[in-house]
């Protein structure tokens, strides 16, 4: 199968990766940044351009992946007509763009892919979602060379879905990076909590989150943390801390 690629970024890179492991040809990269885009096309001996109006016709599959907005502002003016297009941004439906391709389909990474350092594994779950039966088994193959782990959702799971993602990946990354500032103004190695970190995820695997919560919160330890915001040197860590105790006190 015949494969071109709009965007040159971590999706990008994975998914052409993956799928030329697997037999698939990527026959060309689009993409506004032209370095990117010759980049990554010069690995697969593909042509590159960063003009969408030159995309080639007869690749038998368009693999979206460039930003959500970007890809919903291509939707206003770009038509691919019967051709497959998929897509893999989380945050947006088949039927938002429906006037690009009686052909539609997603794929989204349920992973925070950076494509320096891209999985070796074949379990990178991926959510597959497509506007009709027929092009549903036409996308199972795509998705099956990127992972065996597929999950099949409809439209309002995969919102739930996405915007559980943002909680257990977005945000606890950025809590991680509070933590990793604060000791590091002490001159405390980040090593010091990575078997913690590495419990908390472990955990999980046996035993609600709801049920491993522990800490002066949900000890309604009042004392400990009044110390801990007297520590805290900005008012916004301030809040977060306030925030997320009340929010356990309250769960």
């Amino acid at each position: 199968m015949k494969i071109a690629i709009i965007g040159s970024g971590n999706i990008a890179t994975f998914f052409a990766k993956k799928l030329t492991e697997h037999g698939f040809e990527i026959v060309q990269v689009i993409s506004a940044n032209p370095a990117h885009a010759k980049a990554l096309a010069v690995q697969y001996q593909s042509s590159y351009s960063t003009d969408l109006s030159a995309l080639n016709q007869d690749a038998d599959a368009y693999v979206f992946a460039v930003k959500d907005d970007v890809l919903l502002e291509m939707a206003q003016h770009f038509q691919l007509h019967d051709k497959l297009l998929i897509h893999t941004a989380g945050s947006i439906q088949l039927d938002e763009l429906t006037s690009m391709s009686t052909q539609l389909a997603s794929i989204w990474c349920v992973y925070s892919i950076n494509k320096n350092h891209l999985p070796i594994h074949d379990k990178v779950p991926l959510v597959v979602q497509a506007n009709t039966p027929q092009v549903l088994e036409k996308v199972k193959k795509v998705a099956l060379a990127i992972s065996q782990n597929l999950f099949y959702l409809t439209a309002e799971q995969q919102s739930t879905l996405h915007l559980s993602a943002v909680f257990a990946n977005n945000f606890v990354n950025h809590i991680l990076s509070i933590s990793e500032r604060l000791l590091e103004s002490k001159q405390i190695p980040m090593e010091a909590l990575l078997p913690i970190i590495q419990d908390t995820v472990d955990k999980l695997q046996f035993s609600a989150a709801s049920k491993n919560q522990t800490g002066p919160a949900i000890r309604h330890d009042e004392k400990t943390m009044k110390k801990h915001l007297m520590m805290l040197q900005t008012e916004d860590d301030k809040q977060i801390y306030e925030l997320i105790s009340r929010s356990i006190q309250n769960s």
